[in-house]
């Protein structure tokens, strides 16, 4: 069976927001812990590591309660530098050996379990980077190969892993996807405004 470990990036200052996004409630849920339930509801999720930085104890305790031992918290201190360093920091507490890492946003939730299922079904069939799609955009969560842990370990300023998906563009599957949830955005308060009641927030 493979082992795949998810990196769930929330180290992030949510600036164009005004206060933490992975804090405000969907459906009446912290952001945070609708993303980490949808995964931990995935059998095929080996390990959840949460990056934390910017209101580290507060993203902390709105998890509180969760029990499931596949949850680990890490730490980023570097996280004003950018995305890449919470990518390279999670990567870093994966497991020795992971077959694949998943990269999810920890502040974009309405991604469903079915879709991180997929993804993990497309990888097993062969595909070495794998991508949901809709309409021709691409969304997250993304999973990349575990052969490609050495260069997400390295990564730093805000890039994430956009540029080894375009340097690997042969390699990526692109997995069209039915529900186009995971393509909502929610960066400013207006876009918070007409989602915090919920959109698919559960399969």
């Amino acid at each position: 069976m493979l082992m795949v470990s998810a990196v769930v990036l929330a180290a992030g200052e949510s600036k164009r927001m005004g206060e933490k996004k992975e804090l405000l409630p969907i459906g009446g849920v912290h952001m945070i812990r609708v993303v980490v339930e949808k995964l931990l509801e995935s059998r095929a999720v080996g390990e959840v590591i949460i990056v934390l930085g910017h209101r580290a104890d507060d993203v902390g305790r709105s998890l509180a309660g969760e029990t499931d031992e596949r949850l680990e918290l890490v730490g980023n201190r570097r996280f004003r530098e950018g995305m890449g360093t919470s990518v390279a920091q999670g990567v870093r507490a994966c497991s020795w050996g992971t077959d694949a890492i998943l990269i999810v946003l920890g502040d974009a939730p309405f991604f469903t379990t079915a879709t991180v299922n997929a993804l993990i079904d497309a990888h097993a069939a062969g595909a070495a980077i794998v991508v949901p799609v809709s309409g021709g955009r691409r969304g997250h969560p993304v999973l990349l190969d575990g052969s490609y842990r050495g260069e997400l370990e390295e990564l730093a300023g805000d890039a994430g892993a956009r540029d080894i998906l375009e340097r690997e563009a042969p390699s990526v599957v692109e997995m069209a996807m039915d529900d186009d949830a995971f393509l909502v955005d929610v960066d400013e308060r207006e876009d918070y405004e007409a989602v915090k009641d919920g959109l698919s927030t559960r399969d």
